[in-house]
């Protein structure tokens, strides 16, 4: 199979070789390596024969590439140091110099012309060569790029084209091509290359012998570029589908998160509700057990000052009787002995009544003194003994807490009596600064737990278990219940607050 090749037009080559020596008097050329011996090498062969023939050479480079030129010139043969005791080399350091003709990171223009445009004219004047050439090598737009100050660095790129209208020299500047990695510098990237009248590839290409492996590895080269053009544009394309899926996504979000927030609108209205109807039967509860304690009092004060009265006056008529039907008719006397004696017990069974539906020393002497005295008489009745571990310190609270207290020692000591099996029951009351608390401990046989819950969840307010946790929940206070095999306890324990003048709740 033949080749056939591509005739050039005339005087040029379709893929030049990279020629370091030579020189022209007014060249900006970018120099491109990916490799720092590269980059080294290269240079001596562009900064050698200018010294080599007697012309005048500038390096503004980094210290370790201006040891390495130093060292591989004097391999070749070229003293540096003597160009440089004659005035025709200067090696100065990059980012020194850098610093003297910039101004906040960036070039400035006077500042470049005096230091830059002095350095050549003083170096120029000690040239001793035919050409009276000057090549000059430069690494500060390097460093400006690698900080990340790309516009700075094409600013410089700028000031040495114009400054090259003023004085004629050759400059060489170098750039590693890693800095250069990025899809985003390629617009960059382009105008430094626009801004030199020649480029150097980097040693990948430069290596190369031979014009067929260059215009192969242009042709690779193109190839590259268009698959990565290929993928550039199928990657916006991914990017504008994901960026679709994305806002649908986000949309839908939106559109939820406002759903969601409907319905915790919803649910935050329909909460206030449960909560204002669970205050409004709280409240209702509290004025009912209040009605009713009201009503028993209304009820007890009736019994003892009216029909209690009533029956001491008929125990007092009676009695009168009975000393008269004594001489006249013993058969009624008898009678009416036996008539006086179930007056009497009516009326102690009357008062009974009245002070278990409301004991008046509650009101007059307070808690501790019913509580005895309801201790006592339940003891009597019951045969139960009951242990009283009584706060002696204990003061008055509000009348509406010192009922409820009582109606639940009064529930919890029936219940005992009716349920419980117990032999004995202890009754504590306690009062701090800031809670009174109360407990009711039998040991009897105890409640089976579904039994306590069932019975803890029937009945209406007033009765049972469920009366007593709501009496107590009225002011704020906490009602539990324990039971085992060895017995019930109950807990009480309800906050209070001082104002000076005593506890309220």
């Amino acid at each position: 199979m033949s080749t056939m090749k591509v005739p050039a037009a005339p005087g040029t080559s379709l893929a030049p070789p990279a020629n370091f020596g030579d020189h022209d008097q007014h060249g900006h050329v970018a120099q491109f390596y990916a490799d720092d011996a590269f980059l080294v090498e290269s240079l001596s062969r562009f900064i050698g024969p200018a010294l080599a023939a007697g012309d005048a050479a500038i390096v503004i480079a980094t210290p370790a590439h201006r040891e390495s030129l130093g060292r591989t010139l004097r391999l070749r043969g070229l003293d540096s140091s003597s160009a440089s005791r004659a005035g025709r080399y200067a090696c100065l350091d990059a980012a020194e110099t850098l610093a003297k003709i910039t101004v906040n990171g960036w070039p400035d223009q006077t500042l470049f012309v005096q230091v830059v445009g002095q350095l050549l004219r003083r170096t120029k004047a000690k040239s001793s060569g035919e050409n009276e050439r000057i090549a000059v090598f430069g690494e500060m737009v390097s460093l400006l790029w690698s900080a990340g100050k790309l516009g700075a660095a094409l600013r410089l790129e700028e000031l040495w084209t114009d400054l090259a209208r003023t004085y004629i020299f050759s400059l060489r500047c170098a750039y590693p091509i890693q800095g250069f990695n990025r899809q985003e510098h390629s617009e960059m990237f382009l105008k430094i290359c626009t801004e030199h009248n020649r480029v150097i590839p980097h040693e990948s290409y430069t290596e190369l012998a031979g014009e067929e492996n260059r215009l192969r590895n242009i042709t690779h080269l193109q190839q590259r570029a268009q698959a990565l053009e290929n993928e550039i544009i199928e990657r916006k394309r991914a990017e504008q589908a994901l960026r679709a899926a994305h806002d649908s996504l986000e949309k839908r979000v939106i559109e939820r998160t406002l759903e969601l927030q409907h319905k915790n609108i919803e649910i935050h209205k329909q909460t206030e509700m449960l909560e204002a109807a669970n205050r409004g039967l709280r409240e209702l509860s509290s004025r009912l057990l209040r009605v009713q304690d009201n009503e028993r009092r209304r009820i007890a004060r009736e019994l003892h000052d009216s029909t209690g009265q009533d029956l001491a006056l008929l125990s007092m008529n009676l009695s009168a009787l009975q000393g008269e039907a004594k001489g006249i008719n013993a058969e009624f006397g008898k009678a009416l002995s036996e008539n006086v004696e179930i007056v009497n017990q009516v009326s102690e069974e009357l008062r009974n009544i009245s002070y278990l539906l409301h004991p008046p020393l509650l009101d007059e002497m307070g808690l501790l003194c019913a509580l005895r005295w309801f201790a006592e008489g339940f003891q009597q009745r019951s045969g139960i003994k009951v242990n009283l571990e009584l706060d002696n310190n204990f003061g008055r609270v509000s009348r509406d807490l010192e009922t409820a207290i009582f109606r639940v020692v009064q529930e919890s000591l029936t219940n005992i009596h009716r349920h419980a099996d117990s032999a004995t029951t202890t009754i504590r009351l306690a009062q701090s600064s800031d809670t009174v608390s109360l407990q009711i401990e039998d040991e009897g046989r105890g409640i089976a737990p579904e039994k306590l819950s069932a019975i803890m969840s029937e009945g209406v307010a007033g009765v049972g278990l469920r009366g007593m946790r709501e009496r107590i929940e009225n002011f704020g206070g906490q009602f539990d219940i324990a039971s085992g095999k060895k017995g019930t306890c109950i807990r009480v324990s309800v906050p209070v607050t001082h104002d000076g003048d005593g506890l309220l709740i």
